[in-house]
């Protein structure tokens, strides 16, 4: 009897750890909208001026492509720059 109880809390403990691990990776939370909004924040804002493809262009007006990422998500203006946002809001180059 002692022994199933031992059993099913193990069993309960791992498939939360499995869980809560599963919802890291896939971290639902950081949304592309979050994410562009993280790295522009970071850039200086909207209206910041970025050598984009060898032309002067504010941020707002580069074109920005958000990738699925384990862990987060991945913003990146094409041909050029990119930057990872993780899944508790911190940017990385």
């Amino acid at each position: 009897m002692i022994v199933k109880m031992k059993n099913k809390r193990v069993r309960t403990v791992i498939l939360t750890i499995v869980f809560i691990l599963l919802l890291l990776v896939w971290a639902p939370w950081i949304t592309n909208d979050y994410a562009i909004n993280k790295v522009v924040e970071k850039l200086g804002g909207p209206d910041t001026r970025f050598d984009y493809l060898g032309q002067d262009m504010a941020v707002k007006d580069i074109p920005k492509v958000v990738s699925w990422f384990p862990f987060g998500r991945y913003v990146y203006f094409p041909s050029e720059a990119g930057w990872f946002v993780s899944f508790y809001g911190n940017i990385s180059p």
